[in-house]
């Protein structure tokens, strides 16, 4: 592979991959349609970028990377296939990345892959382990969606997305959770539930993960939290124990009870690469997090979080989570991401929301799909009394700023472009 060109460069993951060739010594190039901060770095890093899909880009390329995002017209992927090119998938490509390394860690889930993969990849730095990570966001640890380290541990989500993860064959997997999520390629809960299944048997070792209970097994490994209190500022703390034998207590600097699971999940991995519990405590207490998961981003005069939640599960906790500290109003921004996604899931997204004090939806984030008017952000606002309907990010950022008095907490949610809200508000501090 002498020149390899990824279309759909910006995406999180894709970017991760084409910065982690450069670095192995390849000739990378990529074409996306936006600018954006994850463009700017890796043109920072010698990496050339086209704004625009045109046939012409392919020049001087023989491999091509294509992301989830890009369609059977792009006038790129079409060109390759007339030149013969090599075209490999996103998760094709993370694939052979990862068959360099002695240990890889995979992570799986509907939910929760993001701060999963983060908390694994803050103790394994913190225990020296070195290990490299690809994450679907911006660690606030090492401040990007990658970090390059040894061969000896690879640590990745695992995309359940037309079924990118069965690319993957870890050592270690793990599956926080199944639900109906992607049912515009799944179809059906349970073509979900047969690709993880499928999934697991590609690990040599997958944990399983009992929610009702918080526990994480497999065979004789049995870690359980037990003693699970809410310790302020919605963050909580637990005691641990492997087979029934009490290892310490674990101060989890995060945000809502769910991710005492994720956390557990962490531990559970950490303790069978043989990192000491001690080590585990330190990097949960110091957590740093991701940017975008229940990321504070204002204090006062208003609490604002900004969080990537796009499926009514992720939403539900997030509202939870902060009524159990904040006293004021809770009001939401919500954009909506896929019609389709809305559509399967339009009566969940009702109830969830509802839940708030107030509701902003923003006109739906479309991403790779044609407009379904059932399955429009305009309509779920429709559904949900009393709520706002806003065409633009900068019109709900003008009726939001007005509507927001002191005390009330503002979570800015969803997976499309609505962190530019955020923005917008981080600008009038």
């Amino acid at each position: 592979m002498r020149y390899i060109h990824f279309i759909g460069i910006g995406g999180i993951s894709m970017s991760a991959i084409a910065l982690h060739l450069k670095t192995l010594g390849y000739n990378i190039q990529g074409s996306d349609l936006h600018k954006n901060d994850i463009t700017k770095n890796l043109e920072l890093n010698g990496i050339k970028i086209f704004y625009k899909h045109n046939k012409n880009n392919l020049k001087n390329s023989d491999t091509v990377v294509i992301s989830n995002a890009i369609n059977e017209n792009n006038p790129e992927l079409i060109q390759a296939k007339i030149k013969g090119l090599n075209i490999l998938t996103r998760s094709q490509m993370l694939s052979i990345i990862s068959k360099k390394y002695s240990n890889v860690i995979a992570v799986s889930g509907a939910h929760g892959k993001t701060s999963t993969t983060e908390m694994i990849a803050e103790i394994f730095i913190y225990a020296k382990k070195n290990p490299t990570v690809h994450i679907g966001g911006i660690s606030n640890c090492f401040n990007s969606n990658l970090k390059i380290g040894k061969n000896k541990y690879f640590i990745c989500e695992a995309c359940e997305y037309k079924n990118a993860f069965l690319d993957l064959k870890p050592k270690y997997g793990i599956i926080l959770n199944v639900e109906a999520e992607h049912l515009d390629f799944f179809k059906n809960y349970k073509n979900v539930k047969y690709s993880f299944d499928k999934f697991k048997n590609n690990c040599k070792i997958c944990l399983n993960v009992d929610k009702k209970n918080y526990i994480v097994y497999k065979n004789k490994f049995f870690l359980q939290a037990k003693n699970i209190s809410h310790i302020g500022s919605g963050k909580y703390g637990y005691d641990v124990f492997l087979n029934n034998t009490f290892l310490g207590k674990i101060t989890l600097n995060a945000i809502g009870k769910h991710n005492v699971l994720n956390s557990l999940s962490a531990i559970a991995i950490s303790l069978l690469c043989k990192i000491p519990f001690e080590k585990i405590q330190h990097s949960l207490m110091e957590y740093k997090g991701v940017k975008r998961r229940y990321e504070i981003i204002s204090q006062f005069p208003n609490l604002i979080i900004s969080d990537y939640a796009h499926h009514p599960s992720e939403i539900r906790k997030i509202i939870t989570s902060t009524k159990k500290y904040v006293k004021g109003k809770i009001i939401v921004a919500f954009q909506p991401h896929t019609y389709t996604r809305t559509l399967t899931l339009f009566q969940n997204f009702v109830d969830c929301l509802k839940t708030a004090d107030e509701v902003h939806i923003i006109k739906t984030y479309s991403a790779r799909e044609k407009y379904i008017e059932k399955g429009s952000a305009k309509v779920l606002s429709q559904h949900i009394e009393g709520s706002f309907y806003h065409n633009t990010i900068k019109s709900s950022y003008n009726i939001i700023k007005k509507r927001l008095k002191q005390g009330d907490c503002l979570l800015i949610l969803g997976a499309g472009n609505i962190d530019e809200l955020a923005e917008m508000f981080i600008l009038q501090i």
